[in-house]
Order: C-alpha cells, then sequence, then structure tokens
C-alpha cells in the first residue's frame, strides 16, 4: 500500500509491487524504492556521523512533492534547490562537516551535482513523484551518466575516510618530493637622480 498527496491536502492510496533491494542491483533495473524503512534500514545500519545522515535527510525533505506550484519552482521536480551554505544553516553544521557528507553521497551514487546549487537525489532511492516522473528522473540520471548507486557495508563510511586521507597523504608526499627551484631575486634598477 502506497500514500501519496494529491496536492489539494487529500491522499491518494495504492497497491504497487516491488523486489526488495533490486533497485540497487543495476541502473536496468525499473521501478523505485517505495518502503522508506527500506532505506531507513540502510541509513540505520550505516557507522557513518551522525551529521550526514542529517544531510542526507534535510536534502531529502528539500524534495518538493506538490504539483500546484510548478511555475514557482526554481528547480524542477524531482531536483532539489541547495548549497552547501543553505544546508550548513538548515542543520546547523560546519562547512566541513557538509563538505564531507556530500562528497560521500555523490560517491556512493545516491546523489549527483546538476548544475550549481541544483541537486538531484538518485531517483531510486527516493520517492517524490508519479511512477512517469521516476521513469523520467530516471532516464535524466542515466542521461547525465549519474553515479552507479551503492548500498554500503556498514563500515564503509570508515573505510572510505581512510582511503581519502591516504590518498591526501599520498599526494603531500609526492609534492613534497618535487624539485623546488629557487628563483634569484632581481635587484630594483635605481633611477640615477640629476
Amino acid at each position: 500500500m502506497v500514500a501519496r498527496s494529491d496536492g489539494k491536502g487529500g491522499l491518494i492510496l495504492g497497491v504497487e509491487k516491488i523486489q526488495g533491494r533490486e533497485f540497487a542491483a543495476s541502473a536496468g533495473c525499473s521501478g523505485y524504492v517505495l518502503d522508506a524503512r527500506l532505506l531507513m534500514d540502510v541509513l540505520g545500519s550505516l557507522k557513518m556521523p551522525g551529521s550526514w545522515f542529517q544531510v542526507w535527510c534535510k536534502q531529502v525533505a528539500l524534495q518538493n512533492a506538490n504539483r500546484a506550484d510548478d511555475q514557482l519552482r526554481e528547480a524542477a521536480r524531482g531536483f532539489v534547490k541547495t548549497n552547501q551554505r543553505d544546508l550548513q544553516a538548515r542543520c546547523n553544521l560546519s562547512a566541513a562537516s557538509v563538505n564531507e557528507a556530500s562528497q560521500f553521497f555523490t560517491h556512493i551514487g545516491w546523489q549527483r551535482t546538476a548544475k550549481r546549487g541544483i541537486l538531484q537525489l538518485n531517483p531510486w532511492l527516493t520517492v517524490a513523484g508519479t511512477s512517469g516522473e521516476q521513469e523520467k528522473w530516471q532516464a535524466l540520471w542515466n542521461g547525465a551518466k549519474g553515479p552507479a548507486c551503492v548500498i554500503p557495508h556498514a563500515d564503509y563510511p570508515t573505510e572510505w575516510r581512510q582511503l581519502r586521507e591516504a590518498e591526501k597523504k599520498a599526494a603531500e608526499s609526492a609534492r613534497r618530493k618535487e624539485k623546488v627551484v629557487t628563483l634569484r631575486q632581481r635587484r630594483p634598477v635605481r633611477k640615477a637622480s640629476a
């Protein structure tokens, strides 16, 4: 049983079939997550900072399911108009916390930047429209070569952080090994006084 808003304050009830976690199997899979409990179960199993969870929840909440204001909306339905400063204010978090969460969710294919200030949350993971709209958003995601969705294991956030730290150290080490050539300073030319 699925309940959706009709945009006029009422609810539309329907029965739809889902196939468990198949949404994560491939981009060729049609359909979308109707069971929010499944996504929350995945999020609850991840050993990630609470700030990441908070950022994800705020982004999902920013999806506007109301069709009545389509002409007034700056971002098309299925997309979220926000940026890191906006998320910092909404979540009361530091820039570093929001940035790291955004990088992680992009890395695992749960979101992509459609254009500056506009995010598209993976349409297989979020419900914000009809099945026809979902198919359209899935086609846009695939057309933009959106990242493949990963359902990470519980310790993946820690592994991801460690991998990033190792990459930073390797880049810093490589930078230090580069030969630095010092340039001779030129003496300022003095003009002869008359």
